[in-house]
């Protein structure tokens, strides 16, 4: 028959590769190619609402820790002025006592009276 057509091998065809989720989504937002195409327009305030939202997650979050920072430093200084409290209740006890107060008061020479106190009564008019 027709010998020239016997020496052409059929063209291989090579099996189409499906295309990787991050060659269809992912290397387009690396290159910036989506922004080149005409549904980019179209995109854009869904684009800019995410942009929205994420900064408004990112100032959220420094609130947060900034408030937990804050919470913390709090804690800390409660936990300090009370021991100063029990400190300080704890020395006017001490100082208040009568022992204490005696012998304070001998230095200015005064002495502790023996005699118990009186109730004083005003006539009436």
């Amino acid at each position: 028959m027709n010998k020239i057509n016997e020496n052409i091998s059929p063209k291989e065809v090579a099996p189409k590769k499906k295309k990787s989720f991050g060659s269809i989504y992912i290397k387009p937002i690396l290159d910036g190619t989506f922004l080149s195409k005409e549904s980019a327009a179209k995109e854009l305030p869904f684009i800019s609402f995410l942009l929205l939202l994420i900064i408004l997650f990112i100032s959220n979050t420094f609130f947060a820790q900034n408030t937990a920072r804050k919470i913390y430093k709090y804690k800390q200084e409660v936990k300090e002025l009370r021991l100063k409290s029990i400190s300080v209740k704890s020395k006017l006890m001490d100082n208040t006592r009568r022992t204490v107060i005696i012998e304070k008061v001998k230095d200015l020479g005064l002495i502790e009276t023996l005699i118990p106190p009186q109730k004083i009564f005003a006539e009436k008019k």
